[in-house]
């Protein structure tokens, strides 16, 4: 009798729903058609019932995603407009790694769309000693809807792309034979536990999340600034040459070398990597200043090679400076090296770049010219 009156609630709230709010649930009817799931998936119960929770648990996330990675989102959409997928795929994003391009996993994934080192290469991704572009926004946006798509063609519908993209191609294939159906209700059915509970709160978290980012009462409520943040790409890629430090880079553009650090996140090193001309991405009002001067300035090469390194257990009493004292290095170097901004602890473990003894040639400068391109 309280099953069959809680299912009464819970109806009369969503009908409640549908009536008072029709713009809102309008939305959230194409947020489902929009990856092919059939509208009445809104009223399934246990849907319904984990959608307030997860938006209590989750919600957080999406705020601090829109408004501390505004030069990341729109990007996201542009490309994905581009490319003719469905704007929702940000939010799969969101629920990896909250947009966060040093994201890093248990199992090691990295960057805004959690990949592991195989599936970056085979994607076309680099992943070496200089770089890794699984933390280039772009690189890898492109990466992961080249990816999303291969799946769509395989099992035919968006949802079962971005399940896939959890689970497993197998393990999606599994369950879909093991339900004999693909639809959504079905295969996330928490009873019948044909997907893990992993990939069931996976599905909900996105929904959820695309649900929240058309509800203007929730955006008033927390920040209404948001409602209209970032609705252009702020900025460009440009080429520039091999081998020469990021601070010189960041002075031809005019920028604070913190702020190009911001912007090229697959840099692994002070430097861009050896060999073919690289590329780095620079706010989108320093354009013009960076065309002006880049074919003058006189970048020298720098060393490239990897430097050795050492593990330091941090002592009671330690700091950044007297560390990087010790080792005759910068505390910039120490900063770089182990991801940190300015505090301590005791026993934590630094990776001490230990410096080579030969000394760059000075001398060794070349002139190049750029290409601008996005």
């Amino acid at each position: 009798m309280k099953k069959i009156v809680f299912i009464f609630i819970i109806t009369f709230n969503c009908l409640f729903a549908q009536i008072y709010t029709p713009e809102y649930y309008k939305k959230q009817v194409d947020v489902l058609r929009n990856l092919d799931i059939d509208p009445t998936f809104i009223k399934d119960l246990n849907f319904i019932q984990s959608k307030d929770d997860l938006k209590n648990k989750h919600s957080q996330v999406l705020l601090d995603s829109m408004k501390n990675f505004s030069n990341i989102t729109p990007m996201i959409r542009e490309i994905l407009i581009e490319n003719n997928v469905p704007s929702e795929i940000l939010y799969l994003a969101i629920v990896e790694s909250g947009l966060k391009t040093h994201s890093i996993s248990d199992a090691k994934a990295v960057g805004i769309w959690q990949f592991m080192r195989p599936t970056a290469r085979n994607l076309g991704l680099r992943v070496d000693a200089y770089v890794d572009e699984r933390r280039d926004p772009v690189k890898s946006t492109y990466a992961a809807i080249n990816y999303l798509k291969s799946l769509k063609a395989e099992f035919g519908k968006w949802y079962l792309a971005l399940l896939a993209y959890n689970c497993g191609n197998g393990k999606l294939r599994q369950a879909i034979r093991q339900a004999k159906s693909d639809d959504l209700a079905v295969l996330i059915d928490p009873d019948k536990k044909y997907l893990s509970l992993e990939t069931r709160t996976f599905i909900r978290k996105i929904l959820t999340l695309a649900f929240l980012s058309n509800d203007e009462e929730f955006f008033i409520k927390k920040d209404a600034s948001l409602m209209n943040y970032s609705l252009s790409n702020p900025f460009v890629k440009v080429d520039v040459p091999s081998g020469v430090a990021l601070r010189d880079l960041a002075k031809s553009a005019n920028i604070s070398f913190a702020t190009l650090k911001k912007y090229n996140p697959q840099f692994k090193h002070n430097f861009t990597p050896p060999g073919k001309d690289y590329y780095m991405y620079i706010p989108l009002e320093k354009l013009a200043f960076f065309n002006k001067n880049f074919k003058s300035y006189k970048f020298t090469k720098v060393d490239t090679s990897i430097p050795k390194s050492k593990i330091y257990v941090v002592k009671p009493g330690d700091s950044l400076y007297e560390i990087a004292k010790t080792y005759n290095i910068s505390v910039d170097d120490i900063k770089e090296m182990n991801k940190i901004n300015k505090y301590l602890s005791v026993n934590q473990k630094l990776i001490i770049p230990i410096k080579n003894k030969e000394k760059n040639n000075a001398n060794n400068k070349k002139d190049y010219t750029q290409i601008v391109s996005r």
